[in-house]
């Protein structure tokens, strides 16, 4: 299995032939059909888009053999991902989420645990963290938290926030 990355989700349709609304992850919402088809998570049904038109990050699309309201409402709720290998490489200065993964966290010059997944559920990116002691904490994912990130390298550098020492050491 390849290394996907989650680049939309199908939140509505629209109309009676089949056209579907996509809430795009990507920098410029209209590159959803930029890097060739995308496929579930299983990577058992693969999508050919055309993406038509973008309103606040929220992408107007048709589906190649979707030609009607009722097919289109089946995929209603379903993750879009395409192969790693599909998208640009990253800017010596950025990077993908799914690069951060397996990532190890240094606190000053210590192993505090390591990248285990970044989510987003609408109010920001999480970073969730396997300490050490096998414990997974979430962590804003911010220049805050985190002022030292290196692909690289292969690590990134914390500063915990105010008062979550005490929460991890009550653990």
């Amino acid at each position: 299995m390849s290394q996907l990355v989650c680049v939309g989700q199908i939140i509505n349709v629209h109309g009676i032939k089949g056209a579907i609304k996509i809430k795009s992850y990507l920098t410029n919402p209209m590159d959803i059909d930029s890097f060739g088809p995308v496929t579930d998570k299983q990577e058992k049904q693969i999508f050919h888009l055309k993406a038509h038109s973008q309103k606040q990050g929220i992408v107007l699309a048709s589906v190649k053999g979707v030609n009607d309201r009722t097919t289109a409402e089946a995929l209603k709720g379903m993750y879009l991902y395409v192969n790693r290998a599909q998208l640009p490489e990253s800017k010596s200065d950025e990077y993908y989420y799914c690069d951060l993964v397996g990532l190890t966290v240094m606190r000053g010059d210590k192993v505090f645990g390591t990248v285990e997944s970044v989510e987003n559920f609408g109010a920001g990116d999480i970073v969730n963290i396997k300490l050490t002691n096998g414990k997974v904490y979430p962590f804003d994912f911010s220049d805050a938290t985190f002022p030292v990130v290196s692909i690289a390298e292969k690590k990134m550098e914390i500063c915990l926030p105010a008062g979550m020492e005490e929460v991890i050491h009550e653990d």
